[in-house]
């Protein structure tokens, strides 16, 4: 079928404007309207809870049905994924813990392995995912979480500790309650690392660079209502959130902590009196200041409605429509943050198959070339070619220094240099001059290099 865009819902003007979805190819334009509004919808679908639809998932999907389908990827525990897990054991930097990278990668030790060595690895690692998962969902989703919370692979240590941040912090908790999230990534040893908590301590100094961000952009917003005493009374309230140096001991129990493990150090926190967004913290407290700021920020009205829009203009549009933003807020709010039933939400409401969002995003570039391999079929292995066109196209995973994670706006990634990078690499990977990459292409589907480079499969 040729799937085809509406310029409204009513199933009766359905009707050929251009190619949505090429993917689609091989149904046909005669079948009834309402069998080709489904299909479009289960395409739309695809695009946007998917790294793109392998001919297969278009089969699987459709004999399913788009509840059904949905329903399994939000409990991706039960979905046989073992021929990933398999493929992953090739990358051991994943099974090794903080200190044996550290000793393994770390310039001039004892592993004679270079940094860029391990983010290869890792970048490896999320292709691999993205590209053959079957928890499609997944992969889609601790993407978001993951640029939500993000941690900049290139700032010292952090990058020892990126591949467990992704796997312990970001992934089990993709869709738990926000709180359980927003918890594991303000312990985990890269984030205080990152935003400089770890330094935060009442005895030399507290710095507020992890409390203004946990507010302006893990959680209220910029304009969620706080102040900058808010930000001064948060940074106090997380003094002593640190991470374990070798032979350390948790004082509280006297116990030795693993290093490079979250620790709160009682005799480093600020213990007097605060307030935060209007409440009293008591005095003489420890980690529970913390801990109470977390579940505050976490159920704030400010929060649904800033993360409600951030999923929105993630997978819906640029310019996120207010009444869908207050209709995922609603369901924040009314289930305290439980990103399983938000995320239901934002997949199966009928604001998310307007037809004016069709081919509406554009892809990506780690979303271009993880789709470019699943739609062609490609056999692939992780090379410098790989590696250099995720950066050429301004996306290398784990490299964005800022605070805000990769933008989620088209607009960043289209440019006449961006352009034309995208359609060079359309045409390397069709024309078999791609290093490590080759594609199983159907004929029928017409010229691949033409495909690739052409504007609906930039789109999503």
């Amino acid at each position: 079928m040729r799937a085809c865009e509406r310029e409204s819902v009513s199933e009766g003007d359905l009707r050929p404007k251009s190619l949505l979805f090429p993917i689609l190819l091989t149904a046909s334009l005669a079948a009834p309207a309402s069998a080709a509004w489904a299909q479009v919808r289960e395409a739309h679908l695809l695009s946007r809870a998917t790294y793109g639809p392998r001919p297969q998932d278009v089969s699987r999907l459709s004999s399913m049905g788009t509840q059904r389908w949905l329903e399994e990827q939000l409990r991706p525990s039960r979905i046989d994924d073992s021929a990933v897990a398999e493929k992953l054991k090739q990358y051991e930097s994943l099974e090794m813990s903080v200190s044996e990278l550290a000793t393994m990668y770390a310039p001039g030790g004892k592993g004679m392995k270079r940094p860029q060595q391990l983010l290869g690895e890792l970048v490896a690692a999320k292709l691999v995912r993205a590209v053959e998962s079957e928890r499609q969902l997944e992969e889609v989703m601790t993407d978001f979480w993951f640029n939500h919370f993000n941690v900049f692979f290139n700032d010292g240590p952090v990058r020892y500790m990126v591949a467990d941040y992704e796997q312990n912090a970001i992934r089990p908790h993709v869709f738990d309650k926000f709180y359980d999230l927003l918890s594991a990534t303000a312990r985990h040893p890269a984030m205080l690392v990152y935003l400089d908590n770890a330094m935060s301590n009442a005895r030399r100094g507290v710095n507020e660079n992890y409390a203004r961000e946990l507010l302006e952009l893990h959680t209220l917003g910029v304009d969620g209502g706080y102040a900058e005493e808010d930000v001064r009374e948060i940074a106090r309230a997380f003094t002593g959130w640190t991470v374990a140096r070798p032979l350390a001991r948790n004082r509280d129990r006297n116990t030795r902590v693993t290093p490079g493990s979250f620790v709160f150090v009682r005799g480093l926190h600020d213990a007097d009196e605060k307030t935060v967004l209007g409440k009293k913290l008591p005095a003489g407290r420890g980690i529970e200041d913390g801990e109470d700021v977390l579940r505050m920020v976490s159920r704030h009205p400010s929060t649904a409605k800033f993360i409600a829009r951030k999923l929105v203009q993630r997978f819906v549009a640029d310019e996120p429509p207010q009444d869908f933003v207050d209709e995922l807020a609603a369901v924040f709010t009314k289930t305290d943050g439980d990103l399983h039933a938000v995320t239901r939400a934002l997949f199966t409401s009928p604001r998310f198959y307007d037809a004016k969002y069709y081919n509406a995003k554009i892809k990506t570039p780690f979303e271009l070339v993880a789709s470019a391999l699943r739609v062609t079929n490609a056999q692939y292995r992780m090379t410098p070619q790989l590696v250099q066109t995720l950066r050429s196209l301004g996306q290398l995973p784990y490299t964005e220094s800022a605070p805000t994670g990769f933008p989620a706006t088209s607009e960043a990634w289209v440019n006449s240099g961006a352009m034309l990078n995208r359609i060079n690499f359309g045409i390397a990977l069709a024309s078999g001059s791609f290093n490590g990459v080759r594609i199983s292409w159907d004929p029928a589907n017409g010229d691949a290099a033409k495909f690739l480079g052409s504007p609906e499969f930039q789109r999503r």
